[in-house]
Formats: structure tokens, C-alpha cells, sequence
């Protein structure tokens, strides 16, 4: 039984970066699943691991009670369901060792690399029969998938960030040029997909191996990637740079954020409750109409910054249960010294500035899941920086 529930554990992860439709479906399925997995004590292990997620869930909850909007409000625990699957299937499992971090990662990545071919091959198709650069880039680009492109770029930053580490931490290998290959596969439908915040996410992980090859022994192996990193650092800037020159507004991705989160800030009408889990779009849809801003309004623009949309919906406490949640795996990490973790949930923060990333299911159930499976693993005592994974 447990065998058949780990490896529809994995189908679900392997279909993350593909389908939105068939992932929901897979979680729902794996949910029902691990009620007939017996063994240790679930509860326990749900409250000790993921107590941060049930304090984020019931201020979710609460804000129910005050929204004016239910139906809106129970659209948006819908969205949040990851919140509670995910914790409540990775406690059925007796361990999470390196192997089975390995099988997660790689089923996910592998699922990326498909998602990814996908795309390319459609962009590639529409081009042919009608010549427009605009299919190879956001919206278009990922269109075929059903995909914000916003989120598939953060999923390529992880999994070029885990491909690094790997590259980084092992011994000489002969599968070096497919490695290379991937990754590089990866960060040229990333620089089609992203915009400046991605760039940003992604230098900081880029600045992370360049300084611990400066600061650590300088081995030929070490000279090579931190060359193919240059490269790659070389390619993103020069593609930052050209953007401004010949590409149109919306590869750039910063627009009028900053009048969204002005008008986001003015709206708010309770800044210790908010406005209720429900209203948060009918507050500032009403806010964008009496102030002249009727197109936002149209558009159903949220404020487009992840701290300032849980003050509208949930107030100071929402902001707090989200800063304990995020947070608290990057500070475990720091006490064991996990950099995998830190390099993996930086660029979430990062994006949390410009994005309502836990807005979509493709948002939640990717941050839920790497939480979950980051607490889990430093639980057990180890550590990605000073264990090389095999």
C-alpha cells in the first residue's frame, strides 16, 4: 500500500509544471488515498510539522465570517486546499531521506522539462504558419498549458536552482553535458517566460555559486561551472539589456504596480481584520472606480503584491500568519545551515513583491509543497549543504 501511495505522490508532483486540471484531480485522489494508510501518529506529525500552515488556513477561516461575499470567500479556500492536502499526505509518509527527496525533485523536473518542450514545440508551430515573435514569449508562450507564466518562471528558477546545487555538490561525473544541457534548456525558456522579477531571482541564486567558488577551493570542476554560470549571467543581462530596445511594454513586468499598490493600501478598510476573505476584489474594484481607474476594475487587478493583499483581505493578523509562514523555513534553514532551502524560497519572497503568489492554485500548491517536504527533511537532522545528495 505504501508503495502504490508513493508513487502516486510522485505522479501528482510530475504533473505540477503540466496540467492544472489533472494535478487538482491527482490531489484530490492521493488525499483520499492516505486515509488507508496506517501507521505512527498522522495527527501528531500534522500539528508538529505544518502548524504554521494551520494558523495561516484559520485566519483564512475567520476572515469567512466577516466577508460579505461568501461565495467569493469559499472560491478563495478552494484555491488554498493545497494548504491542507499536501501536509496531510506527506504525514502518512513513515520517512523523507535523500532518495526520495531525489525521486520528488526529479519527477518534478522532469515534468517541467515536458511542460516545458510542450510549449516550445507550440510557440514553434504557430510561428511557422503565422511569423509573430509574440508566441514565444509570457502569456502566449505558455498558453497551450494553461499557464501564468509568472509561476512557471518561478518553477524554472527552483529547478535551475536544484540542477546547480547538484552540479555544485557532486563528484566528477560523465553525465556532466546532460546536466549542462538541461539546465541551460531550462534557462532559455525561463528568459521567454520571465520578466525583471524573475531576473532578480535568479541573479540571486547565480551571485550564491559565484562567491562559493570564489571562496572554496578552485578546482578545474569548479572552474567549469562557475563559467557556465558566468555564461548564463552574461545571457540574462545582455537580454535585460535588449529588451528596452526592441521588445514591447510587456516583457517588462513592473507597468503600474505602483499605482496598484497605492490604491490597494487606500482601499483597505479595517487594517487589523481587512475587508473579509471574500471582498477583497470587490473593495478594491470599488476603490479603482471612484478614483478614475475603471480599466483596473474591468481587468479585476489585485494589488499584485503578496503582503499588501492579505492587509486588504485579512488585515494585520493575515500578515503576520503569512510572515510566520514563510519564514519559518527559511529560519530553520539558517540554524542548519540548509542553503538548498534559502536558495529555493528566496526568489518566492522575491516574487511575493511584485505578485500575489499564493493567488492560484499553481502558486499555493508548489510553495506548500516545497515547505512541507524543506520542514520535514531539516526535522530529521540533515543537511543539503553538508550532505552531498546521491
Amino acid at each position: 500500500m505504501q508503495l502504490y501511495f508513493w508513487r502516486a505522490f510522485l505522479l501528482f508532483v510530475f504533473t505540477i509544471p503540466i496540467s492544472q486540471f489533472i494535478s487538482v484531480r491527482l490531489l484530490v485522489v492521493v488525499l483520499l488515498f492516505s486515509v488507508f494508510i496506517k501507521g505512527g501518529n498522522k495527527f501528531g506529525i500534522y500539528i508538529t510539522r505544518s502548524w504554521d500552515i494551520i494558523l495561516y488556513i484559520s485566519i483564512l477561516v475567520i476572515g469567512l465570517i466577516y466577508s460579505n461575499d461568501l461565495k467569493a470567500g469559499l472560491n478563495v479556500m478552494e484555491t488554498n486546499f493545497s494548504f491542507i492536502a499536501i501536509p496531510i499526505i506527506l504525514s502518512c509518509l513513515p520517512s523523507l531521506d535523500k532518495p526520495r527527496m531525489n525521486q520528488i525533485f526529479r519527477a518534478f523536473g522532469l515534468g517541467l522539462i515536458i511542460a516545458s518542450s510542450i510549449c516550445l514545440t507550440f510557440a514553434i508551430y504557430r510561428y511557422i504558419h503565422n511569423p509573430d515573435i509574440h508566441f514565444f514569449l509570457f502569456y502566449e508562450f505558455t498558453k497551450i498549458i494553461s499557464f501564468q507564466p509568472t509561476y512557471f518562471a518561478y518553477y524554472l528558477i527552483f529547478a535551475i536552482s536544484i540542477g546547480l546545487f547538484f552540479v555544485f555538490n557532486e563528484a566528477e561525473s560523465t553525465n556532466y553535458l546532460i546536466r549542462y544541457f538541461t539546465i541551460l534548456f531550462l534557462f532559455f525558456v525561463l528568459i521567454l517566460t520571465g520578466g525583471q522579477t524573475a531576473f532578480i531571482g535568479l541573479l540571486f541564486v547565480f551571485s550564491f555559486f559565484i562567491l562559493k567558488f570564489l571562496v572554496e577551493e578552485k578546482s578545474f570542476k569548479r572552474k567549469a561551472d562557475t563559467s557556465f554560470i558566468a555564461f548564463m549571467l552574461f545571457c540574462m543581462f545582455l537580454v535585460s539589456l535588449e529588451e528596452k530596445k526592441f521588445l514591447i511594454m510587456e516583457f517588462n513586468d513592473s507597468w503600474e504596480r505602483g499605482i496598484l499598490w497605492e490604491s490597494a493600501l487606500s482601499a483597505i478598510p479595517n487594517l487589523f481584520l481587512g475587508a473579509g476573505t471574500g471582498d477583497y476584489r470587490s473593495v478594491l474594484n470599488e476603490y479603482y472606480q471612484q478614483h478614475g481607474l475603471a480599466q483596473f476594475a474591468v481587468e479585476n487587478y489585485n494589488s499584485h503584491n503578496q503582503i499588501i493583499q492579505l492587509l486588504v483581505s485579512n488585515g494585520i493578523l493575515g500578515v503576520l500568519s503569512y510572515c510566520i509562514v514563510v519564514l519559518r523555513p527559511l529560519f530553520i534553514a539558517l540554524q542548519n545551515k540548509n542553503v538548498l532551502t534559502i536558495l529555493c524560497l528566496f526568489p518566492f519572497l522575491v516574487y511575493g513583491i511584485t505578485e500575489v503568489f499564493l493567488g492560484r492554485y499553481q502558486g499555493v500548491v508548489f510553495f506548500v509543497l516545497l515547505h512541507q517536504l524543506f520542514i520535514i527533511f531539516m526535522y530529521s537532522g540533515k543537511s543539503f549543504f553538508t550532505d552531498k545528495m546521491n
